[in-house]
């Protein structure tokens, strides 16, 4: 957006996108030192409109569709759609984990069709979680581990890697080349990545990889970014390697100072499936003004190029890997309808941490008709955080969200 002789009623506008996108979880502790509508996102020049509408939010309950302000009625028109955010809200009042934050993205668009969280102790459903950064990416890294040995590296798909000891652990002595055959095993790069071996990516990121390249790719796919125009979502934190054993840790995921949202998981599978493509998410279709209907927002972000075709390609193997033979095999076995009518990938994550604290069970995905070659599909992204016991498995819920959006809204769209 263009802004020339800025005058009072543009003020009043930008200040109302901040008003509507107010918290509906005030009542949560946990959210409340790291609330994302803390400012609201507007221009440095407008800090006397910044801090009367930051005692505005404090009070907001809701995201409101109709805003009154210094006289005047404003419309806000949001992108998500209310049928399938019922269907989710119907699935976690079902299951009722501690804590849960679903995301759905449109691909094409960039449009945010869901934001949704749950909080068992409360009984009450939200969008905060859905925003924050301060959620352990765990082995979702390992996206951005795998694209960069597939893009900057001679490994492909099929290269093998040999290893010792329990996948799911990392220690030093598992990052040194194995001496003997002794326990030894071999996988390839896909089945590692579908299995979401530690040992192999954080070895194979120690023989190939730089903490400076490394950084550089998640920065690609988000990190360290402002994603979102209109919400103050803090970027997802990513930090350069110190040494050997910590650019291992990174690659694999395996450390708590890797952070990111909900939505930026959403457009981890998003850049999947659009073939390398980072689309920007969009929340706010529009702000208007009764008297004219004029349109204030949004401010639309040009797409950026993320990885070749032939790396793209590479990925989508190792996500659907992960459906066919890997950690979320389980949530969709008895899925045949799906996986013949849908193209599915997806990645997994867990790790015990973040705020708030808890076991998370991450699960970044992507779908799109197998039928209709135009379609670019949806994204999902499900973060649930168990505390003391597992309710449900976050693929389970995502492969839930497929089959409704598939079979009740899809044939909406076209």
């Amino acid at each position: 957006m263009v802004f020339k002789d800025l005058n009072r009623s543009i003020y009043i506008a930008l200040g109302l996108i901040a008003l509507a996108i107010s918290p509906a979880w005030g009542n949560l502790n946990f959210i409340k030192d790291n609330t994302l509508f803390a400012q609201p996102v507007i221009p440095m020049k407008l800090e006397s409109v910044n801090n009367d509408f930051t005692k505005i939010l404090s009070k907001h309950q809701s995201w409101s569709e109709q805003l009154d302000y210094d006289s005047a009625k404003y419309n806000v028109q949001y992108t998500f759609n209310s049928e399938l955010e019922e269907f989710v809200k119907r699935q976690l009042g079902l299951y009722r984990p501690d804590y849960t934050s679903v995301v759905v993205m449109d691909n094409e668009t960039g449009h945010i069709l869901a934001a949704v969280d749950y909080a068992r102790k409360n009984n009450v459903f939200g969008r905060d979680l859905a925003f924050t950064n301060s959620h352990p990416a765990a082995s979702i890294f390992k996206v951005i581990t795998a694209a960069d040995l597939l893009e900057n590296t001679h490994i492909k798909t099929d290269t093998e890697f040999s290893f010792t000891g329990r996948a799911t652990t990392l220690y030093r002595h598992q990052l040194k080349e194995p001496a003997g055959r002794r326990h030894l095993r071999t996988l390839d790069l896909e089945k590692a990545f579908a299995t979401s071996n530690n040992v192999i990516f954080g070895r194979t990121a120690i023989e190939n990889l730089t903490p400076a390249g490394l950084k550089k790719m998640a920065e690609k796919f988000g990190f360290n970014k402002r994603l979102v125009e209109g919400v103050n979502l803090h970027p997802s934190v990513f930090n350069m390697a110190s040494d050997q054993y910590n650019l291992a840790e990174f690659s694999s995921g395996l450390n708590d100072k890797t952070l990111m949202s909900p939505v930026h998981g959403a457009v981890i599978g998003s850049v999947v499936a659009n073939g390398g493509i980072l689309r920007y998410p969009v929340v706010i279709k529009s702000l208007e003004g009764h008297s004219d209907k004029k349109v204030i927002f949004p401010q639309v972000k040009k797409d950026e190029v993320v990885l070749t075709p032939r790396t793209s390609e590479d990925l989508r193997t190792l996500f659907m890997a992960t459906i066919s033979q890997g950690t979320a095999r389980a949530s969709f076995r008895r899925s045949k309808y799906l996986l013949e009518k849908l193209e599915i990938g997806g990645k997994t994550g867990s790790l015990t941490g973040g705020e708030p604290y808890g076991k998370r069970d991450w699960f970044v995905s992507y779908a799109k008709s197998l039928e209709d070659k135009n379609d670019k599909g949806i994204s999902i992204c499900v973060m649930i955080v168990n505390q003391r016991k597992w309710y449900v498995k976050s693929s389970l819920i995502a492969k839930n969200i497929m089959e409704y959006y598939y079979t009740n809204l899809f044939s909406q769209k076209r």
